[in-house]
């Protein structure tokens, strides 16, 4: 099993980005952070993980954006009590559109229902976009720089990182802790 690590370091240097990228789509936050724990042991590469992190989130985000702003009447059909959320969130629109956009990652479930109910409202694509992508930098840059400091004390807490059960333990605990935060604010 100790070899297990240094036999995987080749795939994940390899297929990371990649990896990075539909993470990013799929579950930002846990993803995020362990980009960051991969970077501080060298597997990924910092600064093209940086890179690649904002543009699956930012396309990500544009996604929901389009899909809010043609397909809504279809997504509420689909999805009924999605209308209640965005009936909800549709009146800040008007007053905090910028914020929304900016601040649609730094929320819980704000990176679906935001861009979402900004396309279905109409507020301007030219501005979600440029709202959007800053956030979305200034969230990737402190996820990944996070998860670099967790692989750092992880390291000072438990010693050099030379197992893959060091490395899978590290990512359940980020997991669980993610899965955890998102299950107490779903329940405030």
């Amino acid at each position: 099993m100790e070899h297990l690590l240094q036999e995987i370091t080749p795939w994940v240097s390899e297929y990371g980005l990649w990896i990075v990228f539909f993470g990013m789509i799929f579950e930002g936050t846990t993803m995020i952070i362990v980009t960051g724990i991969l970077c501080y042991l060298g597997m990924l590469p910092l600064r093209e993980s940086l890179l690649v992190a904002i543009i699956g989130a930012a396309l990500s985000d544009q996604a929901w954006y389009l899909l809010g702003k043609y397909f809504s009447s279809e997504l509420f059909n689909r999805f009924p009590k999605l209308r209640k959320k965005v009936e909800k969130l549709a009146p800040a629109i008007i007053t905090k559109g910028n914020w929304l956009a900016f601040f649609s990652r730094f929320i819980y479930s704000g990176a679906v229902l935001f861009p979402m109910t900004l396309g279905m409202e109409g507020y301007s694509y030219r501005k979600f976009v440029l709202f959007d992508t800053t956030g979305v930098t200034l969230w990737s840059s402190a996820g990944i720089t996070l998860g670099y400091l967790l692989g750092n004390s992880s390291q000072h807490l438990f010693g050099e990182i030379k197992t893959i059960e060091h490395l899978a333990l590290i990512i359940v605990v980020v997991a669980a802790t993610v899965w955890w935060i998102k299950k107490k604010r779903k329940t405030t």
